[in-house]
């Protein structure tokens, strides 16, 4: 039998996406039904899922913390914007040949699913529900003994479900309602707390579950959190000890708060104890999460950062102010594709220069920012730019020599076109 032409990377992330959906409320049943054709590979391995705003950071830290630990994991990243990025095992990304293989594997499997949905009208696979099926199966296959999953927010919880999760970490979302369902007994969780009538149905379905419960400033707690030469200092108490002076390589607060969570939930997977502190430090100490704020250039300071959204920004400007103290800033927006408008009002409460500029496809073009922003900033405090690089240099050079910054932000998309003009 003649073997098919390998697929590359690029065509197969487009291929996924291309996909269209249908029947959204059958989309669990579909992805139950695939992973049992593909012999339950969700089995093999113990998942984790992280949900709401700095899922991200909880993830890359659990995951930190567990290689260290010597504890295989694999990585699903629902924001990502390529096949690589998207499926992580063992801290590394798939070859583009195992990609093609593991795809093509998925592919026969699926092809016996899509005849099933047809005949129960059940509609079609969508894009994540084929990735979620395509990490099970990487995970299965590699193997690893933990799969850590990002849950995204837009009501494809569901799907997510049917991997039996063994533990939930939850941050917070203000848009949105805890997915509580996600919760299986006997799993775990590990909650910022949220708020008051949310609290209350998690108790509930906690106890309803017989899930034990950790949660941020009650049964665990941050203390002494210092700024420290590239991230900050914490001491961190959980139901297992107090871990004292951890280095948490990530600034501001919130980010010491999602280092509490996912060291909960690692003592929950990892042992019957406390953890070693010099293992917790030496993960929590090397940990790197894309998009998160970053220093990319001294002199005059420039950072990016891929917030998107009203919440995220405001951490993100939080963390900045707390950490570098600038006497003015300049922040460059280029605004990807999960921008919401509602951040301009967010930077012109705390940016002194806005630059709207664009990227090659972006969202937004950088007219169309600035005319959106006229009504959160004064006309002084404006530029439009359209081209990057000459928007990045234009704000650096306005901050330049009067102990400001520049923030490049408005997503991922920023964040890497920063990177390459800068470094």
């Amino acid at each position: 039998m003649l073997r098919r032409e390998e697929k590359g990377e690029s065509e197969i992330w487009k291929e996924i996406w291309s996909k269209k959906s249908e029947k959204e409320e059958m989309a669990p049943i579909r992805v139950k039904t695939a992973l049992e054709l593909l012999g339950s590979p969700q089995t093999l391995f113990t998942p984790v899922l992280s949900w709401g705003e700095g899922k991200e950071s909880a993830c890359a830290l659990l995951e930190s913390l567990l290689q260290t630990y010597g504890v295989s994991s694999g990585l699903f990243r629902a924001g990502a914007k390529d096949l690589k990025g998207a499926i992580k095992a063992r801290g590394k990304s798939p070859s583009s040949k195992r990609l093609s293989d593991l795809y093509e594997e998925l592919e026969n499997f699926l092809s016996l699913a899509e005849e099933k949905f047809e005949k129960e009208g059940l509609g079609k696979m969508g894009p994540l529900e084929t990735l979620l099926c395509l990490s099970a199966l990487e995970f299965s296959d590699e193997p690893v003994d933990a799969g850590i999953f990002e849950v995204p927010e837009e009501g494809f919880e569901g799907i997510f479900r049917e991997l039996d999760p063994a533990g939930l970490i939850l941050t917070s979302d203000p848009s949105c309602p805890l997915p509580l369902d996600l919760i299986k007994p006997p799993s775990f969780i590990a909650s910022l707390l949220q708020r008051e009538e949310e609290m209350e149905a998690l108790r509930e379905r906690a106890q309803e579950s017989e899930s034990p419960l950790m949660v941020d400033g009650e049964n665990m707690k941050v203390y002494n959190d210092l700024l420290a030469v590239g991230g900050q200092v914490a001491d961190l108490s959980t139901p297992r000890g107090l871990y004292p002076q951890v280095p948490i390589k990530l600034f501001g607060e919130f980010q010491a708060h999602l280092a509490l969570l996912s060291l909960s939930a690692a003592e929950m997977m990892l042992s019957e104890g406390k953890l070693e502190e010099d293992l917790v430090s030496e993960a929590f100490g090397s940990v790197n999460v894309p998009g998160s704020l970053k220093v990319e250039k001294p002199d005059p300071l420039t950072l990016s950062c891929s917030a998107s959204s009203p919440f995220k920004t405001d951490l993100c400007l939080s963390a900045l102010e707390d950490t570098f103290h600038p006497s003015s800033l300049a922040a460059v927006l280029a605004a990807g594709e999960n921008f919401d408008p509602a951040s301009l009002k967010v930077l012109s409460e705390r940016c002194d220069l806005l630059v709207a500029t664009e990227l090659p496809g972006g969202k937004t073009g950088a007219k169309d920012l600035f005319s959106m922003a006229k009504g959160c900033f004064d006309e002084g405090s404006l530029l439009c730019i359209p081209d990057f690089p000459s928007a990045l240099n234009r704000a650096r050079e306005i901050v330049s020599g009067q102990e400001g910054c520049v923030l490049v932000t408005g997503g991922m998309e920023a964040v890497l076109e920063a990177e390459k003009e800068l470094n």
